[in-house]
């Protein structure tokens, strides 16, 4: 069995599609046989697409946890005109890709001493993804928060999975809130830098991680410190 830690390129077999709604889809990608890529939760890898003759490289989070190191997930998002996600809605089971990596710094320090707040809009999720089940399979016992805003809840990646991991995991704590609620919703609505001072005011011992867009980061980041957190205590990857 090889085990690598060192970017490098792979070629992974498309092993299944769930469709999450809102023109995005989770993909799980399984090494070859016998082969694990160590990877640490919260990192990238470059999905290499052949187009026209050339190849196009795009950057996509790691939505699985390390522990699963002989295959990775993906949540990807359809972009209208968009080369790759088109690329990837083309793709069946059985199909074979190319990876590279991993790659990225927006990661966990060992051992985690403070308590974390995940805060992400649509697929800046899938790092989170990798984190929390990380922390929840290795025994981590202090509070963990997911706040994640949608303008629609027919729109939540991985929704279900969220509420599953809050009813088996006492210090899993999921909040999800509604721009757009419909009439059936009955929990959080708004966006995500409005649920900062209500809900997460306690700074001690916590630190903040957001992905998404660049103008929700700058909401959520300027929310936080706003309500005094050090900006230290505040990190973010951005897609755009």
């Amino acid at each position: 069995m090889s085990a690598s830690k060192t970017p490098e390129i792979s070629e992974v077999t498309v092993q299944q599609i769930v469709d999450l709604g809102n023109e995005t889809r989770h993909y799980e990608l399984a090494f070859p046989e016998g082969k694990r890529v160590q990877f640490t939760a919260g990192q990238f890898v470059a999905v290499l697409c052949p187009h026209q003759g050339k190849v196009i490289r795009r950057a996509y989070s790691i939505a699985s946890p390390p522990e699963r190191s002989d295959q990775l997930d993906l949540c990807i998002k359809r972009v209208e005109g968009g080369v790759v996600t088109n690329w990837f809605w083309t793709l069946k089971v059985g199909d074979r890709i190319k990876v590279h990596g991993p790659f990225g710094k927006f990661i966990l320090p060992e051992p985690a001493d403070f308590d974390p707040l995940f805060v992400a809009t649509g697929t800046g999720i899938a790092p989170f993804r990798s984190m929390i089940h990380h922390l929840l399979k290795s025994g981590f016992t202090r509070r963990i928060d997911l706040l994640f805003g949608s303008r629609y809840e027919t729109m939540i990646p991985y929704d279900a999975e969220w509420r599953r991991l809050a009813e088996d995991h006492s210090n899993f704590h999921y909040l999800p809130t509604i721009s757009r609620p419909g009439a059936g919703w009955t929990g959080e609505t708004g966006y995500v830098q409005t649920k900062i001072e209500p809900h997460f005011g306690k700074t001690a011992g916590r630190r903040v991680y957001i992905c998404g867009l660049n103008e929700m980061i700058q909401a959520v980041r300027e929310a936080c410190l706003q309500r005094g957190y050090d900006p230290k205590q505040v990190e973010f990857e951005k897609y755009d």
